[in-house]
């Protein structure tokens, strides 16, 4: 099974069989339309070609909404609201979509949401994600298609190319990694009832406890033992099935209290 519509959209677009008659309506900025824009029949389309030069740190967008409330608003005022009914029960729809294509070095966001919070009461969500459905599911993907809350899929550009590596999958950090900036209570709190578990990865994987991740822990599906490791060395293993414990690779004996 292949997760994630991004490959699904990316590949669409790469053949060609994502095509348009016409659009509906196009806003023409202050630069010509870029000459690789899709030709997806959307009801409004809006194109910008970024010109060569101009001064680090300005800020163009392609579409700006700005919307500003006061001290007694109470009415809910959202900024940009896409909805998506989907009866479908075929294709891959999406409410919102945001893909961005890297060919230089410059450093490229798919997306971002900063929230500055400058009250300091009062809470906030820089990011929320609400997932609903009907019913229990026995077991991941029982019903044709796992439930996600949070999905990251990672990959090769444009799907060729040698196997790729992502750094961080996710990271949580202060800004400009200076501890000074900021600390959290807690770096994850899941509040669920977890029906196998919290928190599961590959077996063979490691758990580390500082940053060169040389002292971690980890589960050895070939011995069948769970350890505490030092570089490669095993510190400290136990044996799932039987129970016996090793200690720098040696099985120690143990006597138990009546």
């Amino acid at each position: 099974m292949r997760f994630g519509v991004g490959p699904v959209l990316a590949a669409a677009l790469a053949a060609g069989s994502v095509m348009a008659i016409a659009q509906t309506g196009h806003f023409s900025g202050v630069t010509p339309p870029p000459a690789d824009v899709f030709s997806l029949p959307a009801s409004l389309t809006v194109t910008r070609s970024a010109p060569p030069g101009g001064r680090d740190g300005d800020v163009v967008p392609a579409l700006y909404t700005h919307v500003t409330t006061v001290p007694t608003s109470r009415s809910f005022e959202w900024a940009n609201l896409a909805i998506l009914k989907n009866h479908s029960d075929h294709g891959a729809n999406v409410a919102t979509y945001g893909q961005a294509h890297k060919f230089g070095r410059g450093t490229t966001w798919a997306g971002v949401l900063e929230l500055q919070d400058a009250h300091g009461e009062g809470g906030f969500y820089a990011l929320e994600i609400d997932a609903y459905t009907t019913g229990a599911s026995p077991a991941p993907g029982s019903r044709a298609g796992d439930r996600v809350g949070l999905g990251i899929v990672l990959g090769r550009a444009f799907n060729t190319g040698p196997k790729a590596t992502i750094d961080y999958a996710v990271l949580v950090a202060p800004e400009a990694l200076d501890p000074r900036e900021a600390d959290v209570n807690y770096g994850m709190m899941v509040y669920a009832d977890c029906r196998y578990a919290c928190y599961a990865m590959r077996a063979g994987n490691r758990i580390a406890y500082e940053e060169s991740a040389a002292i971690a822990t980890k589960y050895d599906p070939v011995t069948g033992r769970w350890g505490l490791f030092h570089g490669e060395r095993a510190l400290f293993e136990v044996d799932v099935a039987t129970g016996e414990l090793r200690v720098n690779g040696r099985a120690v004996e143990v006597r138990y209290k009546e």
